[in-house]
């Protein structure tokens, strides 16, 4: 896919840059692109790569008290962050009929018509709704590669925002990517 976006780019800078050459004129010899080596792109170095994307929502903020625990139902199963004996400040609960990833988050008062979720690898913002318990509420298909390979595979700590209201800074946690898979699953 990256090799086609560098292709066309190429291929549209040289169409706009194109000069009149006088009839009497040869056009000097200008080499042609190799689409060959449009698409060799060096090796990212050992300081290059996704752990080294900056997660600027994360800056700054406090990581959030509470743990992650995994709960099993019938219904899905999911992810939960917060304090023992308090309600969720974020969980993650797998809807099995539908094949999603159902994402609520505690509102205190925030208030906003969308959820973004960040990792230091990326971040996706989805429109949410609040489900009339002092929560906002969106889901994502479980198979979108946002949650396989981004946010299953979070390190470091992942945040969860309301509009753009404050970050809620959360520990990563194996339970995160656990709960992703086990809803990815095919089912037998």
């Amino acid at each position: 896919m990256k090799a086609r976006a560098t292709t066309a780019l190429l291929l549209a800078l040289a169409a706009c840059h194109h000069e009149q050459q006088p009839a009497n004129e040869a056009a000097p010899d200008v080499p042609v692109a190799n689409l060959a080596d449009a698409r060799r792109v060096p090796a990212p170095e050992s300081g290059v790569g996704s752990a080294a994307l900056p997660a600027p929502e994360l800056a700054g903020v406090e990581t959030a008290q509470g743990r992650w625990r995994f709960q099993v139902s019938a219904e899905g199963d999911q992810a939960i962050f917060g304090t023992p004996g308090q309600a969720a400040a974020f969980a993650m609960r797998c809807d099995i009929e539908k094949g999603r990833m159902v994402f609520s988050r505690a509102a205190a008062g925030q208030q906003g018509d969308t959820l973004q979720i960040i990792a230091s690898d990326g971040a996706a913002t989805f429109p949410a709704e609040t489900d009339g318990h002092g929560r906002i509420r969106t889901e994502d298909f479980v198979r979108d590669t946002f949650l396989t390979q981004v946010l299953a595979q979070a390190e470091g700590r992942i945040g969860v925002r309301i509009g753009s209201g404050r970050t809620l800074a959360m520990p990563a946690d194996p339970i995160i990517g656990q709960t992703i898979k086990r809803c990815a699953a095919p089912r037998g």
